[in-house]
């Protein structure tokens, strides 16, 4: 049995009187009591009663300072889950806000992360809108998982231990770090990895061991000579040395591939000064007394990290000839550094956690949260928050010098969404440090970055694969599924209008028995129709007037009125333009697909063909791929001539193969955005006119 002294109610208000004064004791002590009652007889794994937990937990809260309700929450965060105690009961005792609060902690107990991905995003879903609202409920949180670490060693399944430690290590530690809570996230890790990798974690502290007994007062010396430099200069600093934890080292030794030996910044030395202005000054002494280590320095006060961590960071050949890594910060950074959200608590009457400045720095949340419920696809949810909790950060900025800081690796495309989704939706392209490039550049540290848009533009399909942020891929997909939506119910009113053509009867929704075929809308029924999950013999069947109407396939549909790609296709097999003679086939799944009534695959359909027109569309403009074959001579100038030609009648050539070469001719296959049958004859016979070019054929 685990011996230990239970933390009194009168012990836990004098913690919180030291910090709040006008706390309400009276408050706090009947919390501390209800949570007694209500546990009762329950026992931890380790024989103590289950009320010690609790206990702890609101012991941390004070420790990090926090307001009165945030403690009451550590006292009750487990009586919804634990205890016969509801929600309602909750609320009438001890008000609205605490009793939201545990609920927050709650459904992210819930989570099972051995459980199915769909259930595990789902609970993850839930968890992010409460802790949207109140960022409280992930400091419970992280109070509760910690003292579950602490006291997981009493736990007696092995499996057990490591599924607590992963799911520490993959989602609770990021967290805390990601809010800044590092004196939280450094415990989590250690404890995670002696759970999950004990012999390791073994051998590495018995080597730390063995190198604290040969540093000869390193690190007791390295400061007594950074002190006297910077006294010489007028700066009087309080400094330490802080070695750094043992899962960082083997983070460190993995990513590096060295031993422990060869990692020279094993200690880390921390220079707290008085203000932002002696932070620079200390660099400066220290760079002109020490050589640097070219690459190592870091300036997280001018960009701070989006927890808002600040600091400066560098890395020199200290006074014994060792690397030193040296971070310079101000007492504020420091507490910040460590305690992170919690350092910018506010006693407020609306229980605000940080000022209204602070929020923004914190947006991540919110980001994180539109992630989850733009996302359909539950394993996308779990890998896209893994990803912004992981990814290190670049740092760029707006032509009005915003700065946006976004995962490495991010791209252009990245960047607008993280502007705002409108900018996302409708950028064309950028001009990075004034020079002009495509959406899927990547952007490096310092970029100056200007989005250019158009109200024309729309997200295309592929931006997906170079975006990076979960927040652009998420709104990506989400505006092609609206915009696929959409265009799959107007192909399917239309198909229905061009069955009731003949009878010249306008369409009522009271003719559609839609509710006969599972579709609990009519937009699914014309959804269903216009992907061809409803076929358009099941028409007949429907309408109360097909006895009237003649063959339902011999009206037109227009299919201009569609978006390319959308629901209607035009495959590369005969590549349509406008103005070809043209029939649809539609097809399950995929919609209308559009052939040249000539293709050679029209035979090998088996679906319904359906007649098709084009219709001029002044509102809307569409290019066409053509694919052209053409005989050129082998000459120096040819391919220079083919393109002028080509450009010149404002045609864009998107691929050039060379498919045959002798020493004679060139075979060339040139793949074209052209407007129209019109506008691709006009390039044909202006190509057909060079002396250079033997012959030209469309494919």
């Amino acid at each position: 049995m685990l011996w230990c002294f239970l933390l009194t109610s009168s012990e836990l208000i004098s913690l919180v009187k030291e910090y709040n004064s006008n706390v309400n004791t009276d408050m706090l002590r009947k919390a501390y009591i209800f949570a007694m009652e209500a546990h009762g007889i329950q026992k931890r794994a380790s024989g103590v009663p289950y009320f010690y937990h609790p206990a702890e937990v609101a012991r941390l809260l004070a420790e990090l300072k926090l307001d009165a309700q945030t403690v009451i929450t550590g006292l009750l965060h487990d009586v919804l889950e634990d205890t016969t105690v509801c929600f309602t009961e909750l609320s009438e005792i001890f008000g609205s806000e605490v009793a939201f609060l545990v609920e927050g902690v709650t459904k992210l107990s819930k989570i099972n992360y051995a459980s199915s991905r769909v259930h595990k995003a789902e609970n993850f879903r839930k968890f992010l809108l409460a802790m949207s609202r109140d960022i409280r409920v992930l400091i419970v949180k992280l109070a509760d998982r910690l003292n579950n670490m602490r006291t997981l060693n009493y736990i007696t399944s092995i499996e057990k231990r490591k599924r607590v430690s992963l799911e520490t290590l993959e989602v609770y530690a990021p967290l805390a770090e990601r809010i800044g809570m590092n004196i939280i996230k450094d415990e989590m890790e250690e404890l995670a990895f002696y759970n999950l990798h004990p012999d390791e974690y073994s051998k590495i502290s018995l080597q730390l061991d063995q190198i604290r007994n040969k540093d000869n007062n390193f690190v007791q010396n390295t400061i007594l000579e950074l002190k006297k430099i910077l006294k010489e200069n007028g700066i009087d600093a309080n400094i330490s040395g802080r070695e750094k934890k043992i899962y960082s080292i083997w983070k460190k030794m993995q990513t590096r591939n060295v031993s422990l030996e060869q990692i020279n910044d094993i200690v880390a030395f921390r220079v707290i000064v008085d203000n932002l202005q002696q932070c620079y000054m200390s660099l400066g002494v220290i760079h002109t007394n020490f050589q640097i280590v070219p690459g190592r320095f870091k300036d997280y006060i001018s960009i701070p990290k989006l927890n808002n961590y600040r600091s400066l960071h560098t890395t020199v050949i200290g006074p014994l000839k060792q690397s030193v890594e040296i971070q310079i910060r101000t007492e504020e950074m420091h507490r910040v550094a460590d305690e992170g959200v919690a350092a910018h608590w506010f006693y407020k009457s609306d229980g605000a956690l940080f000022r209204k400045d602070e929020q923004e720095k914190y947006k991540w949340v919110k980001n994180l949260l539109t992630v989850f419920q733009n996302s359909s696809n539950p394993g996308e949810l779990i890998s896209h928050s893994k990803l912004d909790l992981f990814e290190e950060e670049v740092f760029c900025f707006t032509p009005n010098g915003d700065l946006i800081t976004l995962p490495r690796g991010a791209t252009v495309i990245d960047f607008a969404y993280e502007i705002h989704t409108a900018v996302g939706n409708t950028a064309v392209g950028a001009k990075v440090n004034n020079k002009m490039v495509p959406l899927k550049t990547v952007l490096r540290n310092g970029d100056q970055v200007e989005i250019i848009t158009s109200p024309s533009q729309n997200p295309d399909g592929t931006w997906e694969r170079f975006a990076i942020t979960s927040k652009a891929k998420t709104c990506i997909k989400k505006f092609i599924k609206t915009r696929e939506k959409k265009e799959f119910c107007l192909l399917g009113l239309q198909l229905i209008k061009c069955a009731l053509s003949s009878s010249k009867t306008p369409l009522s929704e009271d003719m559609i028995p839609f509710k006969e075929y599972s579709c609990g809308s009519l937009d699914k029924f014309y959804y269903n129709i216009g992907r061809g999950i409803i076929s358009l013999d099941s028409i007949r069947m429907i309408l109360p007037l097909s006895e009237n109407i003649g063959n339902i396939y011999n009206d037109s549909l227009c299919i201009t009125n569609f978006i390319p790609g959308v629901a209607v296709h035009f495959p590369a097999c005969c590549s349509p333009i406008f103005g070809d003679k043209v029939i649809g086939v539609l097809t399950p799944q995929r919609g209308l697909v559009v052939h040249v009534t000539s293709c050679n695959n029209l035979g090998k359909n088996k679906y319904n063909f359906i007649k098709v027109n084009w219709t001029q569309n002044d509102d809307i403009y569409t290019e066409f791929v053509a694919r052209l074959r053409i005989v050129i001579q082998n000459e120096t100038e040819s391919f220079s001539i083919i393109t002028n030609i080509i450009s010149s009648h404002e045609a864009n050539i998107i691929n050039l193969k060379v498919e045959h070469r002798s020493t004679d001719f060139f075979d060339l296959l040139v793949d074209i955005r052209v407007t129209d049958v019109s506008h691709l004859g006009d390039i044909q016979a202006a190509l057909r006119t060079c002396s250079l070019v033997r012959s030209v054929r469309r494919l």
